[in-house]
């Protein structure tokens, strides 16, 4: 069960008087600044000094007073910046505003750069992310853990600011971007750690909504001041931190572009000749990658940021969140980890969402987590320890479930070899056999890479098989959601088993390097030849590396499965063009391979369409299905807003088009395709540059795309826009349900993001917000039906209306569907119901949760066996809502005693 002690004494305090907690952010080696909100009196004074006992300097700040729209209370937001402090050192101090003074807490200022901050050479940051959820105690309870570990690791005495540097958060800390939430969720919530510790943030998308959005953001923080190497980003949404010799790089996955990455490039120059920083650490809300909600990540941070940062040898890994849950993977060819530290907010389990498992995700765990990272200054050193206190489903206790490091200057594994000895051919299955691993250093083995290819040189690769010693991905087999199953327990990685028909008949090489748990690869194995006789015909390919060429660029075509004439050829044709009458635009002979590669250097010098074929023997016999490619400038198109009004006209521009005869440019609703479906508007273009205008589109979701040629190929990237404010068409199976029958929705045009989401909330909260009575993703389909069952769907009697939103926001893109539910329940539950506390679902199962919720602050709940057995209580809860999971209980009836303002009794039944 959660625990409540620290939230209920919380609110306690409060019931007696003004009660001040201070917030410290932008930790420096001479300064630090302290926060705090207050409800009355613009007073800022922070008093400080060396000892508990000897508080001797007086500073004054500033108070700045905000208003928010539905934020009925008075905030009053102190700043207070400590400057001239000394280097690595710990200072006591309080708070005061008016009467009101709070408790002596402690910070520690950063060493000088390059530096450790412990007597023994250390330096240790904590890491977590994603508040977001005001109404249950999940973020405070992390935070608490968080504290108890540091004293458990550290020693009950010690204070946090003695061991940890600070702490960053990787956005989301708000669930809307309200007075309201930054009081309630991201500053109460931290009230355990923010005293001792300072706090750096990353905008997450919650930041970005609400009624202030990043207002509220850049009012709360003082990131503008940060800067490295006098290098500043010019705002406030993204930035880099030095602590110690870790260069701290906070991106943000939310305010992507050419900007910030120019930024990005100046600050890794500058930290590749900092002899001051061995390491770099990236940070971003949106993750590098993800094995659920597949495709929900940052495609900026994956293809543009992290492989700018990998170029340096001082970086050590990207950490996201976004996603609720704890991952680790690894790049593959780098020695950089990638991570999701995605805290306790909205529920995120196996089985709610798409799912893929990746080869550079080692493990995926449903958990709620921090990290703890501690750089061994002197050592070159860094560990990584991750503590879970579960989820709601099973609590743990600060369970250290993952551990990881990098440590430089260390030896590379020892180089394997294949021990098979192939005789002159093989029949399928084959199994083939790594030696053993072996490393110098006593690292353990992490990962093997086996490469099978059809040429010697490794060009065309017929099989990788990429895998990890544990893969922690799914389900485990009793299909917990909460549980993960690690695949690849009992596996031999060191051995692989080509199933039969597996690949088809014909020459192989193959070779295979090993992985140490420090992330160093080994030395390829040689490379051995076999033959595979007895399984399926080899079917022929031929691709290109690319479908757009700038002109004169490389052109790189590949084949398989060829016939092995010393006259097979590659040829180059525009398009229209016969092989048979034309002449080529360029040929290259295969020198009787069967598989490689063939690449054109000089590419073409003439803008166009092409395409390349693959001829058997010198004639014109084409093997494999022609390619097309375009040839010439890289088309921009850009339209002049996001959202035009219904009847309005829609504005695209484009430059740099190759303006060839009869090209056009489409516009086409989301999820269509040219030539399959037909434009809804278009018009030909008759210059490279220019400006097209499109009017009476009806309400929708679209994209522009350029089209060659007066045909279908597309070239460029396409250019999204919506036209009207509520374009999804939303509608649900009946208008009244009966107390947890399911509801069918269907809907049609919606934005086709992969966390759009539906809805539900009571008639009487005009403003959707967090108090809703359930979410339900539906994987971005943009025209479908959805089921919504379970806990899901109200639990009890009244009036609601359902509604989508739009990218995990609170932004409604369709229309309001409302209806009710009418009571089935039992005498006994319909008198529950009424006196304004419901239990849900009723009947469970054993392992289920049950839900309680009440329209009054819960005090107590007790869970009684039919016979009179207490067989549970939790205290001091002081919350509208509870989770009791039947983990133990047999089937049968029981009885759930909820104490509010009177006590209510409450049958469960687990069957």
């Amino acid at each position: 069960m959660r625990h409540y002690f620290f939230f209920f004494c919380f609110v306690a305090q409060m019931a007696f008087g003004q009660v001040l907690f201070p917030y410290l952010q932008n930790p420096a080696p001479n300064s630090m600044i302290v926060n705090w909100k207050t409800a009355s009196n613009n007073e800022t004074t922070v008093i400080y000094g060396n000892s508990p006992n000897n508080l001797n300097v007086t500073v004054t700040g500033t108070t700045n007073i905000f208003s928010d729209t539905g934020y009925n209370n008075n905030y009053y937001y102190h700043t207070a910046k400590i400057t001239n402090l000394q280097p690595n050192t710990k200072y006591y101090y309080k708070i005061r505003t008016g009467a009101s003074e709070s408790a002596v807490y402690n910070f520690r200022t950063l060493p000088l750069p390059g530096q450790a901050a412990t007597p023994n050479g250390k330096i240790r940051f904590l890491i977590m992310g994603d508040n977001q959820i005001k109404a249950e105690p999940r973020y405070d309870s992390l935070t608490l853990s968080a504290f108890k570990k540091l004293k458990q690791k550290f020693g009950a005495m010690a204070d946090p600011s003695d061991n940890i540097a600070l702490t960053f958060m990787v956005g989301d800390q708000v669930d809307v971007g309200t007075l309201d939430h930054y009081e309630n969720v991201h500053f109460k919530k931290n009230t355990k750690l923010s005293p001792y510790m300072p706090i750096q943030t990353t905008v997450g998308n919650h930041e970005t909504y609400g009624s202030l959005g990043m207002n509220s953001y850049y009012a709360h923080f003082y990131i503008d001041e940060i800067k490295y190497k006098n290098i500043s980003s010019g705002n406030e949404n993204y930035y880099a931190q030095q602590a110690g010799n870790v260069l701290f790089i906070s991106l943000s996955s939310e305010h992507t572009g050419s900007a910030q990455q120019t930024w990005l490039q100046q600050i890794l120059n500058e930290a590749n000749n900092d002899s001051t920083v061995d390491w770099i650490i990236s940070l971003s809300h949106r993750p590098y990658q993800a094995e659920q909600y597949v495709g929900d990540i940052s495609a900026w941070v994956r293809n543009n940021a992290v492989p700018l940062l990998t170029t340096s040898d001082k970086y050590l890994m990207h950490v996201g969140a976004h996603h609720h849950l704890y991952h680790r993977g690894q790049l593959k060819n780098t020695p950089n980890y990638q991570i999701i530290s995605g805290g306790t907010a909205w529920d995120q389990y196996w089985g709610m969402s798409n799912e893929q498992d990746f080869d550079d995700v080692q493990k995926t765990l449903t958990d709620w987590t921090y990290q703890i990272v501690e750089v061994d200054v002197q050592n070159g050193k860094v560990d990584v320890e991750c503590y879970s206190i579960g989820g709601i489903y099973t609590k743990k206790n600060n369970e250290l479930i993952d551990s990881f490091h990098r440590y430089k200057n260390q030896p590379k594994p020892s180089k394997p070899s294949i021990t098979n000895t192939f005789p002159g051919s093989v029949t399928l299955p084959l199994t083939l056999n790594g030696s053993p691993f072996s490393s110098s250093n006593g690292e353990l083995l992490n990962t093997t890479q086996f490469m099978i290819s059809k040429t010697a040189d490794f060009s065309v690769i017929e099989k990788e098989v990429y895998r990890d010693f544990e893969n922690w991905f799914g389900k485990d087999g009793n299909g917990n959601p909460d549980k993960t199953k690690n695949l690849n327990e009992g596996v031999d990685i060191t051995k692989v088993t080509l199933a039969a028909n597996s690949i088809p008949n014909g020459t192989y090489y193959v070779k295979v390097r090993y992985r140490d748990r420090n992330l160093e690869w080994s030395e390829w194995s040689d490379v051995k030849q076999f033959v595979i006789t007895g399984s399926v015909v080899s079917n022929p390919t031929f691709v290109l590396d690319k479908n757009e060429y700038m002109q004169n660029e490389p052109i790189t075509a590949t084949f398989t499965g060829g016939p092995g004439n010393q006259q097979d050829w590659v040829g180059i044709y525009k398009k229209g063009q016969i092989p048979v009458t034309s002449t080529s635009q360029g040929y290259i002979y295969t020198n009787g391979q069967t598989a490689g590669t063939v690449t054109f250097p000089n590419g073409l010098s003439n803008k166009g369409q092409y395409f390349a074929g693959f001829f058997a023997n010198g004639g014109y016999t084409e093997i494999t299905p022609r390619k097309s490619f375009y040839v010439g400038p890289k088309v921009q198109l850009q339209a002049t807003a996001d959202t035009y009004p219904v009847g309005g006209t829609v504005t695209i521009n484009f430059t740099n088009g190759p303006n060839l005869v009869k090209d056009w440019i489409g516009i086409y609703k989301m999820g269509q395709t040219p030539g399959t479906t037909n434009s809804i508007q278009w018009s030909y273009v008759t210059t490279s540059s220019g400006t097209l205008n499109f009017t009476g589109l009806p309400k929708g979701y679209y994209y522009a795309q350029y089209l060659l040629e007066d045909g279908y190929n597309g070239i460029g990237d396409k250019v999204f826009f919506k036209v009207g404010d509520i374009v999804t068409e939303l509608w649900i199976n009946k208008p009244v349900y009966t107390l947890g029958e399911n509801i069918t929705a269907s809907w049609t045009d919606s934005p086709g993001i992969i966390k759009d989401w539906l809805g539900i909330y009571p008639q009487n909260i005009q403003t959707p917000d967090d108090n809703f009575i359930s979410y339900t993703y539906f994987d971005g389909v943009t025209q479908g039906t959805k089921t919504i069952q379970g806990t899901a769907v109200p639990a009890s009697p009244g009036n609601y209306y359902m509604v989508m939103f739009t990218n995990d926001s609170y932004t409604e893109v369709s229309n309001r569907v409302q209806f009710q539910v009418t009571s089935t329940l039992g005498v006994e539950e319909a008198k529950s119901t009424e006196k304004n506390v419901v239990l849900y679902p009723n009947p469970t199962k054993p392992g289920e949760p049950t839900f309680i919720k009440s329209d009054y602050p819960i005090e107590k709940i007790e869970l009684v066996s039919a016979s009179g057995e207490l067989l549970y209580v939790s205290k001091n809860i002081n919350n509208q809502r509870f989770s009791l999971v039947n983990e133990n209980l047999p089937k049968g009836v029981y009885f759930v005693k909820v104490h509010s303002r009177k006590l209510f009794t409450l049958k469960l039944i687990i069957q």
